[in-house]
């Protein structure tokens, strides 16, 4: 696993990824439609946004696949830092 070996040591985790998938598209709906072919029973997913000056916590990504995902989805929060 070339992407794995790149991050070096001090990832153990990274140990965890079976599979990477890389699939053009708008982003919400790819990770709703790969969530529908894998049968995954959760979607976990960051809420990192970038308009923190905008008062928002979520990004327009991890918002839409909230809206439009019938697969259950855990939202993780993100740390927000001040640029």
């Amino acid at each position: 696993m070339g992407f794995v070996r790149s991050w070096g040591d001090g990832h153990a985790d990274l140990s965890l990824i079976r599979t990477i998938r890389v699939v053009q598209g708008e982003p919400a709906s790819v990770i709703i439609e790969q969530a529908h072919k894998l049968e995954v029973d959760l979607l976990v997913v960051g809420s990192h946004s970038r308009r923190i000056e905008e008062g928002t916590s979520i990004g327009r990504t991890a918002a839409r696949v909230l809206q439009f995902s019938d697969v259950p989805v855990y939202m993780v929060p993100m740390m927000l830092k001040k640029e």
